[in-house]
């Protein structure tokens, strides 16, 4: 099956631009629609900054900053602003608004029709945050529900079985350059993981390049059930308190 409508879902603004620019940008120069649905604007996502005044951001404020710069990196990575819908669940609740997310999400899949679905990784996934998890099971009960021959692919996965080659991460860094809000937590959080995921990801599996976007693709006919591994990363992501990213 030739695949051209994409539906990719977000957590949170920022997800697609830190875990895989590079993919979506290829996809694009492709000639295939990509959307971009963010489960919230990120409207608590003020966790790392260390603007003394920050309070005076969180909700519905910052939430409108947030949706500004995901339409911005969208427009940097070639996916037009009427690609880029919100289904308006707010920032840190999506596990208790499970009920609504779930039509949402029904509502914006019938809707776009898409051949291929990319969602947070919840099953083996290295980053446990709630919204993460429950955005990646939502999207992937919909999907298994009520249009199960659509290919299916994770991101931040900790089981990648496809590897797509970074040829410098100058483009995915200047992407995560229109989160500005977010840019605190992404001067720890965005070197590491385009230091030591992306260069293990290309050194490994890669021929011929050092750096490398990961993912893991599946079927709704698989079951996906939470890895060992995964279960210990939860009780220590537990230990903190993130609120958004």
């Amino acid at each position: 099956m030739a695949i051209q409508n994409i539906l990719v879902f977000l957590a949170h603004p920022d997800d697609t631009d830190t875990y895989c620019a590079n993919f979506l940008r290829a996809l694009v120069d492709a000639g295939k629609e990509i959307f971009l649905c963010s489960f919230t604007r990120g409207e608590e996502g003020i966790g790392g900054n260390r603007d003394p005044n920050k309070e005076a951001f969180r909700g519905k404020r910052l939430g409108r900053i947030r949706t500004r710069e995901l339409t911005r990196a969208a427009a940097f990575i070639g996916i037009p602003s009427n690609h880029v819908l919100f289904l308006d669940i707010f920032d840190a609740t999506v596990p208790q608004n499970k009920l609504i997310a779930f039509q949402r999400v029904r509502s914006t899949i019938a809707k776009i029709n898409p051949d291929l679905v990319l969602m947070p990784e919840f099953a083996h996934s290295y980053y446990r945050h709630p919204d993460h998890v429950y955005a990646g099971m939502i999207v992937f009960i919909v999907t298994k529900q009520f249009k199960p021959c659509t290919a299916i692919m994770f991101y931040h996965s900790m089981r990648n079985n496809f590897y797509f080659p970074v040829k410098s991460k100058a483009f995915g860094k200047e992407a995560i350059t229109f989160h500005a809000s977010q840019a605190d937590f992404f001067r720890f959080i965005y070197p590491a993981y385009v230091n030591i995921e992306q260069v293990k990801n290309g050194l490994l599996h890669v021929r011929g390049f050092t750096r490398a976007e990961g993912f893991r693709i599946s079927t709704t006919s698989k079951p996906q059930y939470p890895g060992v591994l995964a279960r210990m990363v939860d009780r220590i992501f537990k230990l903190f308190t993130i609120k958004s990213t």
